[in-house]
């Protein structure tokens, strides 16, 4: 099946949606942190902004895999597209690190959606199709990675806040155009009835007792969804506080960071292109398992081996493992969950996430702000923890 054949209906929409976001994302996401170090934040304070969006995005995104279920997958894309849009060109405004941290909130609060994108996603993919369309959708939208973080890194280095004031209102821009293309390309996947309102209520309050969900899920799913909160507590160091530890430990500038991330993505492009074919053909079990391995070893080096070299191929090697372990991950949920169930879940499964985040952000920051190596190497032992579990499986399967 070739590239061209995935450019089309929803699944086509989406990877041309998720290549524009990747613009604005290149450009600007590498240098969150430092933005908000340049606004005033201490680590600990930036580990904090970073646990109250994963707080509001919780919070959300419960009811919001609820309403993509009830209301549908394309409107309840519609509404959250647009509000970040507008959100894009408040963060070129703010002026110290607690408006940021305003801005923030209301940018994740936004994201209850998520849920309604990994289902409408999974709804349009065939079965046999599934991990390697998780996969391209995950690998073909990060092109604009390969070019476009050094650039944001040279407007910071050279022009400081206003560097990051101007990349966020391109990112605004580049918003509004997904958010038109959304609204025009997507198409409704499920039949959307009405429901009554004391229903609705009802249903949304349950979601929020989200614990319920994890019963009587099939006992691979649940490690997979719990395993999710995991991945995400440790993501923390290198999502959050790669471009401070790439500054002030390794002394590399913003463009050089920038370029590490460039060298990453290339390298994660090219493995996730030789993947795609192959990847549901290999055991799941097996599939995940070397992706949490990846991810352990990268968190491993960087904490072992403060340079420019360990940081560069630590970066790489996360990059990989983090991309088939999530594209697994969301395969899973394809295999074992009912499409009609599948917002939920999602809804379920990403609020878990964003708890590992909500957890990583304090508790990480606090560590890093203590002993920067010592954060990368809790993050890769919570990770070689939980794939511990796959050993005997895999091993089975050899």
């Amino acid at each position: 099946m070739g590239i061209s054949a995935w450019l089309r209906g929803n699944v086509g929409a989406m990877i041309i949606s998720w290549f524009l976001f990747a613009i604005s994302g290149s450009l600007t996401m590498p240098y969150l942190s430092k933005y908000l170090h340049l606004l005033g934040a201490s680590e600990v304070e930036i580990g904090v902004v970073r646990s109250l969006g994963a707080l509001a995005v919780m919070l959300t995104i419960l009811p919001g895999g609820v309403l993509t279920d009830v209301i549908g997958r394309k409107r309840s894309i519609i509404v959250g597209t647009w509000g970040i849009a507008v959100v894009q060109f408040l963060y070129a405004v703010v002026t110290d690190w607690r408006q940021f941290a305003v801005v923030y909130v209301v940018d994740w609060a936004l994201h209850f959606y998520q849920p309604a994108l990994t289902a409408i996603l999974l709804d349009s993919l065939p079965p046999e199709k599934r991990g390697a369309g998780m996969m391209l959708t995950s690998v073909l939208p990060q092109v604009p990675w390969l070019i476009l973080p050094p650039v944001g890194g040279y407007l910071l280095d050279h022009f400081g806040l206003w560097g990051m004031r101007l990349s966020f209102i391109i990112s605004g821009i580049i918003s509004v155009t997904v958010a038109v293309l959304r609204m025009k390309a997507l198409q409704e996947t499920i039949s959307v009835k009405p429901v009554p309102r004391e229903q609705l209520v009802r249903e949304i309050i349950n979601a929020y007792m989200f614990w319920r969900g994890l019963n009587g899920m099939p006992r691979f799913v649940l490690y997979v969804t719990l395993l999710g909160a995991v991945q995400s507590f440790s993501s923390v160091a290198m999502q959050t506080f790669g471009v401070l530890y790439a500054t002030t430990a390794v002394g590399v500038d913003n463009t050089a960071w920038g370029i590490i991330q460039s060298a990453a993505t290339a390298v994660g492009i090219v493995f996730g292109l030789v993947l795609t074919p192959v990847i549901d053909k290999a055991p799941r079990t097996t599939a995940l398992f070397s992706g949490l391995l990846l991810i352990a070893v990268g968190y491993f080096l960087v904490s072992a081996w403060a340079s420019a070299v360990a940081l560069t191929t630590a970066a790489i090697i996360l990059g990989i493992g983090a991309e088939v372990a999530m594209s697994i991950r969301r395969a899973i949920v394809g295999d074992y969950i009912t499409p009609e169930n599948r917002g939920r879940v999602m809804g379920l499964t990403l609020a878990l996430e964003y708890i590992g985040s909500i957890l990583g952000g304090v508790i990480v920051g606090y560590v890093y702000s203590v002993s920067p190596r010592l954060s990368f190497a809790v993050s890769g032992f919570l990770i070689a923890l939980w794939a511990a579990p796959l050993v005997k499986t895999v091993l089975r399967g050899l």
